[in-house]
């Protein structure tokens, strides 16, 4: 049959109990049995068609149509505006809607307080339940039916005598359901907490018998709170099927059931539900609270009630919280589906529209899961009220605040035209709106939350961005173990105590630490976030820390340097400095990890482009305390030279000698000296061959050490001109040898080089450079020709000399790949893939800069330099973007809360995961979510999210069960199906999706070997 619900959520004398002041009262708000049926959140300025309440609380709200009941804990009230005459009412009183003033006609007297209001089973009725015992002098039981007109009692009403008060009360299906502090409703009916009525006779029936006993919290011997045992509040699913109770009590009918309980409402019996939760079971601050849950409401369709509690900051309970709990489920361990902090701070009321949940309170942020009694990362300023967006549970825009905060908002009612607010203060705002004790915010003139529908298959796919591909040619884990890589490219070579690597010399020590660091921007996406867990160190004995790697000549590379302060000791700006030098140019200088970094325990990189000598060669100094590295990679920027490049080979002093590609080494001879040197100088050969050291590139004959150029003591010195066009980036390659015996020891030959005018070589020693004598080196130099390469030599000690002379054009770095344009093309999920077309970008957006992007009702989110934005886009024209900071707010940011400590304001915090921004390879939004993945980590992790503010959940989950996710460089989602885009191969492919998780194995659907499309982008998604 269908239901007829009437409920109220009220407070009880439980709350009063474990406060101990008998003026305070938490909240029960009442619902008609119509949905509300908002479009929009309702408006941030009060009516001023509510009276003046001049004491105690309001905790009960009725809204009868033409009048409003309002019941609570205070003894007078008048008239808004310029009338000073108090009237005298007791726990109740009435007024008109239209105007404000008190009904003097509706004027009961009880001798005792009101906690909760209904309507009546007859229309022009009205339920009233607190803790009085009678109404105009004749007894009524804590429970009364009274005529809306006038507030006499209803004739042939007449409740049992509950020994304790009625907290709160539902009108279902013909049935009259209390809750409260009881143990009996007559001398030999026993009813612990819950009773079933006739609604019109009173008279108790065996409906509801649930018996809710054992306090939550007290026991004899452990000193805490005592409060009576019972329901603080009650609330029936709109279609009268479910009962939710919450209250004082450890067990329903000798079962576990922690402070709450679901009830099934059948047509002949309410029995206990297959549902439980041991996530109220925390005793939290048991010696102020005997029980903490303080109100709990059902959504208008039914598909979830909010609970919220008090109880103080416990992290990893519910403690201070307002929590959603969805009504399809079952069994028992159930989990909310979110929850919403307060940081320390208490939730009294909760009132549930189709478009927001409102919370009321004394807190004084949302979303503040990691701070006590402050403002902690993601705490959003919110004075005592908000609304909560009913996906994520985080804060909507609507905040209007209410300042001073005082016990708190004790009564939120929601009806079709707005939301009724009882609480113990006299303001709304900061004392903008006086409204004492009760206002109204009208619908009329509340504004709409953001949309949160998200585009699907069939549709448009956007790649907006796209990374340079670089080629990686080394990776090595300094002082750690081997990394996989996440980005197909090389794995981080071990460096470890026992398998040190080849690359650097001795004298220095590998070192683990036991947590992962964090680190700033300038680490590549692609980084492992353990490289940061190892770290190798130089000792203060020499030599210093050096290492060398083997890389062709005239290699354009970026030298990648890792750097973490991770010991304690040194932890603070100043503690460690160091010097850094690559192919001896100082690189940094007086290098403070901890200043670059941002922080301790915080990675950060430094890299530096060079061009191969034939070996990069990373030396470390020591300034202040033990130089230190974390990982070093090498990156090629540029193709390496091929023959084709070569423009000039001389073979000093000698015959010409074939290569095995590109042109032969020219003859300069004494008989055929070369063109390109000037006078004054002589040559040399030898008959027996040299050695060759590693810097001399592959394919370079032995034969070149045979024969050598050398200056004479008289001037000039030796110096050769080669033409190049002007503006030709080259290399020029120097290859040495000492093959004269009476200098072949260290010191006893040097000579400097210049090129282009700019000394190269300083005191150069062949003997020393080669590492002994009768062996080859080779010395190269990138210059940029101004017409004609220069070089020159300049004596020392004894005769400068060179074997040989290589110029090799070096190939530009080529233009970025990186693409700040925007393209979409159509996909139908499956395997028809459109082609790209381009979209306007006329503000020049660096969209190879941002990291993720996802498309949510009408406005494009993205993330820049840690930075969340938002602009609109309608799948042609981009907004204006904006950098979205809901964690600050010009209204309240200076306001005094009045709360310790003191002087402390209602000012946010920003939240934790602007520092996870700069790493996000992917995201994606989901039913109050988002979803994304890190670079360096292969799960996929989301947070609560709301398009509204764009605040973004402080606390991160892991999507369980996740691990091949490290290669994801774009992330969407269509129904049940999942896509990922490979950052390394271009591949598209699509996985099945449950429940908030994937399932199942992934299936390429597209890709470069696949259909020739590439779907790389710094930021992939599907929008209009």
């Amino acid at each position: 049959m269908a239901s007829s619900i009437l409920r109220h959520r009220s407070v009880s004398a439980l709350g009063v109990a474990v406060l101990g002041i008998a003026t305070l009262f938490t909240p029960v708000p009442a619902l008609a049995a119509p949905a509300p049926d908002h479009t929009t959140m309702v408006s941030e300025v009060p009516t001023d068609k509510t009276p003046n309440i001049n004491d105690g609380n309001v905790v009960a709200i009725y809204d009868a149509g033409t009048k409003v009941i309002v019941g609570g804990s205070f003894t007078k009230a008048q008239n808004r505006g310029a009338s000073t005459t108090e009237v005298a009412r007791k726990g109740v009183l009435a007024f008109d809607k239209a105007t404000g003033k008190l009904d003097e006609s509706f004027a009961p007297v009880l001798d005792g307080d009101v906690t909760a209001i209904i309507a009546g089973p007859t229309p022009g009725t009205v339920y009233l339940a607190g803790t009085f015992n009678q109404v105009n002098g004749t007894n009524f039981r804590k429970l009364a039916l009274l005529n809306v007109a006038d507030g006499t009692p209803v004739a042939g009403f007449k409740g049992p005598a509950f020994n304790g008060t009625v907290s709160d009360i539902a009108l279902v299906d013909g049935r009259l359901l209390v809750g409260g502090i009881f143990t009996t409703v007559t001398a030999t009916t026993t009813r612990n907490g819950l009773a079933s009525l006739n609604p019109t006779t009173g008279a108790v029936t065996d409906y509801l018998t649930v018996a809710l006993t054992e306090n939550h919290n007290w026991t004899s011997t452990n000193g805490g709170a005592k409060a009576g045992v019972g329901v603080e509040k009650l609330t029936v699913s709109p279609d009268g099927k479910h009962l939710v109770v919450i209250g004082n009590f450890k067990k329903a009918n000798g079962v576990v059931h922690d402070q709450i309980v679901r009830i099934d409402l059948g047509d002949s019996a309410a029995t206990i539900a297959d549902w439980n939760t041991d996530r109220y079971s925390a005793a939290c601050r048991y010696i102020s609270f005997d029980s903490y849950v303080r109100d709990v409401q059902f959504s208008p369709d039914g598909k979830y009630f909010v609970v919220v509690t008090t109880g103080a900051s416990y992290p990893g309970t519910l403690c201070d919280s307002a929590a959603r709990w969805e009504t399809t489920a079952s069994g028992g361990g159930q989990q909310p589906t979110w929850a919403n902090y307060s940081g320390g701070d208490t939730f009294l009321s909760t009132g549930i529209s189709e478009k927001a949940i409102y919370v009321g309170g004394h807190f004084r942020w949302s979303n503040n899961p990691l701070a006590l009694d402050k403002a902690g990362p993601g705490a959003v300023p919110r004075a005592s009220i908000a609304a909560l967006d009913p996906a994520s549970g985080l804060p909507l825009s609507w905040n209007p605040g209410r300042h001073p905060r005082g016990y708190g908002v004790t009564e939120m009612l929601v009806t079709p035209e707005g939301l009724w607010l009882g609480s113990d203060q006299e303001y709304i705002g900061n004392f903008d709106y006086q409204r004492k004790r009760l206002a109204f915010f009208p619908l009329d003139g509340g504004n709409a939350p953001h949309s949160t529908s998200t585009k699907g298959l069939p549709g448009d796919v956007y790649q907006a961005g796209r990374a340079a591909q670089t080629e990686v040619l080394y990776r090595v884990n300094a002082g750690g173990p081997a990394i996989p890589a996440t980005d197909g490219g090389p794995d981080w070579a071990g460096d470890t105590a026992t398998q040190p690597s080849p690359y650097h010399n001795g004298g220095n020590t590998a070192q683990a630490y036991g947590t992962n660091a964090t680190f700033d921007a300038t680490v590549p996406a692609s980084t492992p976030a353990t490289l940061f867990n190892a770290e190798r160190w130089d000792q203060a004995t020499a030599p210093d820390m050096q290492w060398d790697i083997p890389i062709a000549a005239g290699t354009r590379v970026d030298v990648r340097l890792y750097f973490a302060n991770r010991y304690a000791k040194t932890g603070v700006v100043g503690a460690r400095k160091f010097d850094v030098s690559v192919d001896g140019v100082l690189k940094l200088n007086d290098f403070d990890p901890v200043a670059g970094a941002g922080g301790t325990d915080r990675g950060t990189m430094r890299s530096f482009s060079v061009v191969s000598d034939g070996v990069v060669d990373v030396d470390f100094g020591r300034v202040v305390e033990n130089p230190l590295i974390q990982g070093i990679e090498i990156v090629k920027t540029a193709p390496t030279p091929d023959a084709a490049d070569v423009l000039y080979r001389v073979n000093a002093g000698g015959g010409q000698l074939a290569a095995p590609s590109g042109p032969a080494w020219a003859t300069d001879t004494a008989t055929a000296p070369s063109a390109y040197h000037n006078t004054g100088s002589n040559v040399q050969t030898y008959a027996t061959g040299a050695a060759l050291d590693a810097t001399v590139p592959a394919g370079t004959p032995a034969t070149l050490f045979d024969s050598e150029r050398w200056d004479l003591a008289t001037a000039p010195d030796m110096q050769w001109d080669f033409p190049v066009p002007a503006g030709t980036p080259v290399q020029v390659r120097l290859y040495f040898a000492n093959r004269y015996a009476k200098t072949g020891v260290v010191g006893a030959r040097k000579f400097d080089v210049s090129v282009d005018g700019v000394l190269k070589l300083n005191d150069f020693d062949p003997v020393a450079g080669a590492g002994g004598t009768n062996r080859g080196t080779m010395r190269a130099f990138a210059v940029t020709s101004d017409g004609n390469i220069d070089i020159d030599f300049g004596r020392v000690l004894e005769n400068p000399l060179v074997q040989g002379i290589e110029i090799v054009k070096l190939p530009p770095v080529p233009p970025a790949t990186t693409l700040d344009s925007i393209t979409k093309r159509s996909y139908d999920g499956a395997t028809a893939v459109g082609n790209a077309s381009s979209v306007a970008n006329p503000d020049n957006t660096k969209w190879s800069t941002v990291k993720g992007a996802f498309w949510v009702g009408g406005d494009l989110f993205y993330g820049v330099n840690g930075d969340l934005y938002k602009r609109s886009f309608d799948g042609t024209t981009f907004g204006t973007p904006k950098k979205l900071d809901p964690y600050h707010d010009a209204k309240w940011d200076l306001v005094v809360t009045g709360s310790a400590p003191e002087g402390s304001t209602y000012a946010g915090m920003t939240v934790n995961f602007s520092a996870e921004l700069p790493n996000v390879t992917a995201m994606f939004y989901s039913g109050g979510r988002i979803y994304y993945t890190l670079a360096g980590q292969s799960t996929l992790f989301w947070r609560g999210f709301t398009p509204d503010t764009g605040v973004v959940g402080a606390e991160r989950a892991t999507v369980a069960g996740t691990t091949a996710f490290a290669d994801a460089g774009g992330l969407f989602l269509d129904g049940s199906t999942l896509y990922v885009v490979s950052r390394t191969t271009g591949n598209l492919s699509s996985m099945a999706w449950s429940d908030g998780a994937p399932t199942g194995s992934a299936t390429v659907r597209s890709g470069p070997g696949v259909d020739n499309v590439d779907w790389r982008g710094t930021s992939v998604f599907v929008g209009p």
